[in-house]
């Protein structure tokens, strides 16, 4: 995309960057010429990702770490910061969740989940704006889910009741920002059902990679990193606010 250019050279963090839509994120930013940060728990395939995209002649740095920890956050921002500079762009992807009723789900789970979707991406932009402010654009891009925005599937209450913490803290973020007259940009992208390893992850084995598709063809990583360049691409004083994107096919 034409506008993306200005964002060459410039830094970014992708969270959960170790598969799926997070690792997606990360190979398009790093197409357009950014400096790309790759954080997840999963060092050794954030190390193979940099590696691969180092061979085109791309800036990586991988900040392997759990973001549900406030000590690897901060090491994480530090690292950036010594490496290259302050982020520029912030993508907040990385994300939990686990099939279960409020009957009977597990406290430990819900805890979890609250954590990595709601805590975590707040405790990354409150690190991120401490050098964003300085910055003459900047933008930040929380994931959410199209359930963040329609509460319509049973035994993923407590995934859903996290998506929509995820929207309302967005909206949230954004006023904040305004009021200050910041040049911080505040989006958000809700993708309906994308074909990752999270489906399989969440129901405990009930559903594979494949059952994706038995249906209809689902979202993949790649459209969603195409809708964060969508984003970036847009003149610095168009503020996207938010994205909701669904296969066709997908009712719910």
């Amino acid at each position: 995309m034409q506008g993306c250019k200005r964002w060459a050279g410039r830094i970014a963090l992708v969270t959960g960057a170790s598969g799926g839509i997070g690792e997606g994120i990360a190979r398009a930013l790093a197409g357009i010429g950014m400096k790309v940060a790759i954080a997840a728990r999963r060092r050794e395939r954030l190390d193979a990702l940099a590696a691969e995209l180092g061979q085109s002649g791309a800036q990586m740095l991988v900040c392997a770490g759990d973001v549900g920890k406030e000590t690897d956050v901060l090491a994480m921002f530090a690292a950036i910061k010594r490496h290259w500079d302050d982020v520029d762009v912030l993508v907040n992807n990385a994300g939990t969740g686990m099939m279960s009723t409020l009957e009977n789900g597990k406290w430990e789970d819900w805890c979890d989940t609250l954590n990595i979707n709601v805590a975590a991406p707040a405790l990354c932009v409150r690190e991120a704006l401490r050098g964003m402010h300085a910055k003459d654009e900047a933008q930040i891009i929380n994931l959410s889910s199209i359930y963040g925005h329609r509460n319509q599937v049973p035994n993923f209450s407590f995934y859903q009741a996290s998506k929509f913490a995820v929207r309302a803290m967005t909206d949230t973020l954004r006023a904040e920002l305004a009021m200050k007259g910041t040049k911080i940009r505040v989006g958000m992208i809700s993708p309906g059902l994308v074909a990752t390893e999270f489906r399989e992850r969440a129901t405990h084995g009930a559903f594979t990679y494949e059952s994706y598709f038995e249906k209809y063809q689902p979202l993949l990583p790649s459209d969603i990193a195409e809708a964060v360049l969508y984003m970036l691409s847009t003149p610095s004083h168009v503020q996207v606010q938010d994205i909701l994107i669904t296969p066709m096919g997908q009712a719910l």
